[in-house]
């Protein structure tokens, strides 16, 4: 798809409209800094992906969307953005406006088409600007990765296999923490302790079961495990209810107690981590506080980044400094600070594990220290055990609460180590206190037989369990593992493959920019880091040297940028399915002249298929490119600046004409008089500069900048001191002077708004006065080029229309 039309009102420079007739061509266009001609990309941008990337911060807005509206745009009124797109039967309209107070943004005229064709879009790179040029090559090797997987939707596929390595890390953990194993153990102790022997099989327990009952005769013998319930209600006899409850509390203690070596190692072994990244931090804390600077440098980068932004001189601390060399260290120590984020994020991450595994084996303890049975003075020494266990536990917990810019150290392993004599302890008196309750039975055969049979068949059924859950923990795992382990593979194989083919384009696109240089065979390589993708680094040949990184160690600023456009341009060969379009927008700022040289040809050669729209404000740049194009069928325009429009295209006089003559015809004021400003603003340049009209000096862009009643104003001057009465006194020239205010009223927000009738007298004094200064037949203004010294006069190219002249 290719661009027809754009139409851009009350958008970032645009002040009332800007209409640019593409008809899918290609166009060049030139404006001065400070003109708003990355207007037309922005307004791009915000169209297709949301949001502004240059403009998105904390203090604009996340997506920029809050600097959209033009600033001198009234609430009442809308942002307008609107597209002709070939192979659309709608024209997408985006519009801006405020509500409540706050600015929002939507898709007037959505349908199902053109919401599939913007969120497919919204997955294409068709947008380039200078700041972006040398991105790809100056960054991390994790930050190249992203990017890329963010061009050609491997992100999700990186998501998927993040995804499966963190559920395999969560498995391998529960299974750690749950001590399954141990708790198997605990449980055959018991059944060993009741029975005398380990049971393994229902047979056994069966059999065990019926043989401690035989003394008793029952009239029943147990077959099978569903059978031990009606034995154990024969043989049940009245029992202690302080000891049976006193028994349970017990048991459970000893049931948790082996959970808790498992979870504190877990806890020590994260502390680890957790300490290592908060002392690798805290080791330089003072980049650390340098991230409060982020905002500040970001906008001083966006500030630099601005084309009305001219001043040699820093916009944070006022001294001389080159524009580019500041930049380039603003953006240099904004990268830096993005490393330390990521060691922020990092550490963030290492914290709340490490809470969340605190505040899990604290469970454990407190689910202990919550049971009615411990408030019992017989269990006092337990509970002193159980809240000393807690508060050392509690010591990790403090600790991850702190800052590592606040200069206090954690503690080391070692003095944070938890006495594992408390463990001891604990388990040692349940021990023997349990041994001491179920001795007091030993008097009483059956009960004694009705609580062996009933702690071992307990414990029996909870080996059962644990078993069953630590296989379907198992199972999980290796099929999670298999399946990342292979979903890595091909991952791998992959990727290999992609970025073969896309490095030979890359490297292709560079050769073309940079023949004959010795710096060859550019390509994206992954890095493996513990058998994961870690990034991708560029590698090339350089001179005599092979397969070096990274790029910026050895290529130039104007190189770098060469493997930025390479970059680009492969990525919208190999990934823009529906688009057909490329913005670049001033991308050759620091390219020596021979890049540019090339890069105008690499355009007009390789990429006549694709729509080009380039904007830039180097002059030498818009000629090369304006001598190169010739013949292509491509656009050219100037981009200017204005108070009364702010953003517009300089257009030739025929075309503002007949626009303005449309409008009258259809009865249309909209916008009329500000068109019928600007064409007069431009005759009037035209037989003053013919005139030699004299007028204050003005330098550079503001000499064009001059509004139409200086410019009459002088022509009158100049007329009088020549004696050219017969021009002097038409009483057009008042006239017009009188009637100017209504496109200047129609171009200005206020409460005088012109009628038609007005518009159309304004137009017609306008053609009026143009009338006696131009000739019909030669289609030539009077000018003191034609002046006849003989007959003093003034004159047309071809005499015809002639004046007084005193010289």
């Amino acid at each position: 798809m290719k661009l027809n039309k754009i139409y851009i009102s009350g958008l970032r420079g645009v002040k009332t409209e800007l209409n640019i007739a593409l008809e899918k061509k290609s166009i060049l266009f030139y404006g001065d800094n400070g003109t708003g001609k990355s207007t037309i990309s922005d307004a791009l941008e915000w169209f297709y992906y949301d949001r502004i990337d240059h403009l998105a911060d904390g203090e604009i807005g996340l997506k920029g969307h809050n600097a959209m509206r033009n600033t001198a745009l009234p609430d009442n009124k809308a942002g307008i953005f609107r597209l002709d797109i070939s192979g659309l039967d709608l024209e997408p309209t985006k519009v801006i406006e405020v509500k409540s107070g706050k600015v929002t943004s939507k898709i007037s005229n959505d349908n199902d088409e053109i919401k599939k064709y913007i969120a497919s879009s919204g997955n294409e790179n068709f947008i380039l600007r200078y700041k972006n040029l040398d991105d790809f090559a100056r960054s991390t090797k994790s930050e190249r990765l992203t990017k890329l997987s963010e061009i050609i939707g491997y992100s999700q596929i990186s998501k998927t296999r993040d995804v499966l390595k963190s559920v395999c890390s969560t498995l391998a953990k529960e299974i750690r923490t749950k001590s399954f194993d141990n708790q198997i153990n605990h449980q055959q102790s018991q059944i060993i302790e009741q029975f005398g022997c380990n049971i393994t099989s229902d047979e056994q327990f069966i059999a065990k079961v019926n043989e401690l009952v035989k003394p008793f005769e029952l009239n029943k013998k147990a077959s099978s495990l569903k059978d031990i319930n009606d034995i154990l209600k024969a043989i049940r006899q009245p029992d202690d209810s302080k000891d049976a409850n006193q028994e349970s509390f017990l048991a459970k203690l000893l049931e948790k107690l082996v959970l808790l070596p498992a979870n504190l190692d877990e806890v020590e072994k994260q502390y680890e981590d957790y300490k290592a990244s908060f002392d690798a931090i805290a080791s330089d804390a003072d980049k650390l506080k340098k991230l409060i600077l982020e905002k500040l440098l970001s906008t001083g980068k966006e500030v630099l980044e601005d084309d009305g932004y001219t001043l040699s001189d820093c916009p944070l601390c006022l001294e001389t400094k080159d524009n580019k060399i500041l930049l380039a260290s603003i953006e240099e120590r904004l990268r830096e600070l993005a490393a330390v984020k990521s060691e922020r994020a990092k550490l963030k991450e290492f914290q709340k594990s490490l809470s969340d595994q605190i505040e899990s084996t604290i469970k454990i303890v407190e689910f202990l220290l919550s049971d009615r049975q411990i408030k019992e003075a017989e269990n006092a020494k337990h509970k002193t055990n159980l809240d000393n266990l807690k508060i050392q536990i509690q010591k990790y917990q403090e600790l991850t609460k702190l800052n590592p810019i606040e200069g206090k150290a954690l503690a080391s392993k070692e003095k944070l180590a938890i006495k594992k004599d408390i463990l001891s302890s604990l388990q040692e008196n349940a021990k023997k206190e349990l041994e001491e309750i179920r001795k007091k039975r030993a008097s009483n055969p059956k009960l004694e037989a009705y609580n062996q049979i009933k702690i071992a068949g307990n414990s029996y059924a909870s080996i059962r369990k644990i078993k069953s859950e630590k296989l379907a923990y198992e199972v999980q795992l290796k099929t999670m593992e298999e399946i990342h382990t292979e979903f890595r593979k091909r991952q791998s194989e992959s990727l290999q493959a992609f970025l073969g083919a896309f490095s030979e384009r890359i490297n292709a696109i560079y050769q073309f920019l940079n023949p004959n240089e010795k710096i060859d065979n550019i390509r994206l390589a992954p890095i493996e880091e513990n058998e994961e993708l870690a990034g991708i680094t560029i590698e090339l040949d350089f001179r005599e040297e092979k397969n070096v990184s990274p790029p910026h160690k050895y290529l130039s600023e104007s190189h770098l940028n060469c493997v930025g456009i390479a970059f680009f341009l492969s990525s919208v060969e190999a990934f823009n399915k529906n688009n057909k379009f490329i913005i670049l927008d001033d991308v050759v700022s620091s390219f020596d002249t021979n890049h540019r040289k090339r890069f105008a040809d690499l355009l007009a050669e390789q990429y006549d298929s694709y729509q080009l729209i380039l904007l830039t404000h180097e002059n030498s740049w818009f000629e090369l490119v304006r001598n190169r194009i010739k013949g292509k069928n491509w656009l050219i325009n100037t981009i200017k600046f204005s108070d009364e429009d702010g953003t517009y295209i300089d257009e030739p006089i025929k075309t503002i004409q007949e626009r303005i003559v449309d409008k009258i015809k259809n009865n249309s004021p909209d916008n009329l008089g500000n068109d019928a400003r600007k064409y007069l603003e431009q005759i009037l340049k035209e037989i003053a500069y013919g005139l030699e009209v004299k007028l204050p000096f003005r330098f550079n862009a503001n000499n064009e900048d001059r509004m139409a009643y200086e410019l009459l104003t002088g022509i009158k001057g100049t007329l009088k001191s020549k004696k050219c009465n017969e021009l002097l006194n038409n009483p057009v020239l008042d006239r017009l002077l009188n009637s100017t205010f209504i496109g200047n009223k129609d171009s200005h927000d206020g409460t005088y708004q012109p009628e038609m009738s007005d518009l159309k007298a304004f137009w017609q004094d306008i053609c009026d006065f143009e009338k006696i200064f131009l000739c019909d037949e030669c289609d030539t203004y009077i000018s003191r080029r034609y002046y006849d010294s003989v007959e003093k006069n003034i004159r047309c190219k071809d005499g015809k229309v002639t004046y007084p002249w005193a010289e």
